[in-house]
């Protein structure tokens, strides 16, 4: 279980004066855990106090580790989130879960490659949401491993396979703008209702070791 109801053994300085600012308690909360969590895992790989990780945001806005090798990815929808560790090679995690009342269709037939946008309109219409999730968190995950944005070479890069791929999927952005260029994805595990992938710079194979955390 995850303590978070003592944040100043875990919170830097600016991320303690940052929460105070923060007028919505739900957001506040949200924060505080979140940072919480993230500090607390990199504490341990690190063998220092949460509060003394430093961390900084790198090129392209991607956030990293001052002075180590240690790589790290982060994100968080609704009340699930999704943490990613790796030594010296660039990491990348998305987990979303469907907005109610959006088109996928329509947003794959627009954004993704035209085979993605008919894989996506050929399913049943119950099952869109479920597979354009699947697709958007591996091309999120790639871009966040790459430190670049979703929109342009994110939405190119092919992301499709095998939709039940669980051993690793590599893949590349054909257009070779988005940093890195190759990557290997892999599904997570998530809760129904969201769907979650990981991908990792390079084709090499990797040993992937999956943990659950709750707040307490």
């Amino acid at each position: 279980m995850l303590r978070t109801d003592e944040p100043h053994r875990y919170l830097s300085g600016a991320e303690q004066r940052r929460t105070a600012r923060m007028g919505d308690p739900a957001v506040r909360a949200r924060y505080q855990t979140v940072r919480v969590a993230l500090r607390d895992v990199l504490g341990r790989y690190l063998a220092v106090p949460p509060h003394l990780v430093e961390l900084r945001t790198g090129a392209g806005g991607k956030p990293e580790i001052a002075h180590s090798p240690l790589r790290f990815s982060l994100s968080h929808s609704g009340r699930l989130g999704l943490l990613a560790v790796t030594w010296a090679r660039d990491v990348g995690v998305d987990v979303e879960r469907p907005a109610d009342g959006r088109d996928f269709g329509a947003l794959a037939a627009r954004y993704f490659p035209e085979a993605e946008g008919r894989l996506v309109n050929s399913a049943d219409p119950a099952d869109r949401a479920g597979i354009f999730l699947r697709l958007w968190t591996r091309k999120e995950a790639c871009t966040k491993a790459a430190g670049g944005r979703m929109l342009g070479p994110g939405l190119r890069i092919p992301a499709a396979g095998s939709l039940a791929a669980g051993d690793g999927l590599v893949t590349h952005d054909p257009s070779w703008c988005a940093p890195g260029g190759v990557w290997t994805i892999r599904d997570v595990p998530a809760p129904v209702g969201y769907q979650a992938a990981l991908a990792l710079a390079g084709p090499e194979p990797a040993r992937f070791i999956l943990r659950r955390w709750e707040q307490q």
